[in-house]
């Protein structure tokens, strides 16, 4: 197959994919369970019990996303087609997740055993650069992961009095540990914590939020992994191939 012609595949099948998961993002994300978004022993509101109700407007989020997704799609497909299905997947259930830490502050679990799950399309390519090694990447990413959200939780406790980061958050970061390996988790949290840094600066410069006031960090460990993989990832792969 010639390269033009397979990037044109490439483009076609991103168009096709980007429009199943922009439209889904916001249908998925409508009809999550309503026990999914409620804490452990508590009821599921009245408003999350109603099926008709729009959690998040079907216009104008469903364009937005259709060509996030198609632009990620070509990028990843065009620049590395060997990751760009389980990245783009892992996007979007970090979008779902997003969408509910924002809305709900909730992050559901069932999300994130999803997210582990796509861990297995990242194998083939751990097992090339890393051979038999891969899976003890994997495990080290993880146990990064946990060790740095449970630092961050008790030390915010310490600072606040109260618990800042609930176990979502820490599972969440463990399972991305496990997704991007050690090197992958280590950047994603140093730019998530950057990223809401400079965001809780900005807000309270504005007069938006209060300085106790806690923030969703899902949008930003999302935003982090997603300039990781576009921009970051390469650099760490070839930088692994010369040691």
């Amino acid at each position: 197959m010639t390269l033009p012609l397979q990037i044109l595949i490439t483009c076609a099948v991103a168009i096709v994919l980007g429009v199943i998961l922009g439209s889904s993002a916001v249908y998925v994300f409508n009809r999550i369970p309503a026990a999914w978004l409620t804490d452990y022993g508590e009821e599921p509101s009245e408003e999350l019990k109603d099926t008709s109700a729009q959690r998040v407007k079907s216009v104008p989020w469903k364009y937005v996303f259709t060509g996030l997704f198609i632009a990620l799609g070509i990028y990843l497909g065009v620049r590395d087609l060997s990751i760009a299905l389980p990245v783009v997947i892992a996007i979007w259930l970090l979008l779902l997740m997003s969408m509910a830490d924002i809305k709900y502050m909730i992050v559901p679990d069932q999300l994130i055993m999803l997210l582990v799950l796509t861990g297995l399309g990242f194998l083939p390519q751990k097992i090339a650069l890393y051979h038999r090694h891969a899976i003890y990447d994997s495990l080290m990413g993880a146990a990064a992961g946990l060790i740095l959200m449970l630092i961050i939780a008790l030390f915010s406790r310490a600072i606040y009095k109260k618990w800042v980061l609930g176990g979502a958050d820490i599972k969440l970061f463990t399972a991305i540990g496990f997704l991007t390996g050690l090197y992958g988790v280590l950047i994603i949290f140093v730019l998530s914590t950057v990223l809401s840094g400079l965001h809780f600066a900005y807000l309270l410069i504005r007069q938006k939020i209060q300085l106790r006031e806690t923030r969703p960090m899902v949008p930003y460990i999302a935003l982090a992994f997603g300039i990781y993989f576009l921009f970051i990832r390469n650099l760490i792969t070839d930088f692994i191939i010369t040691i």
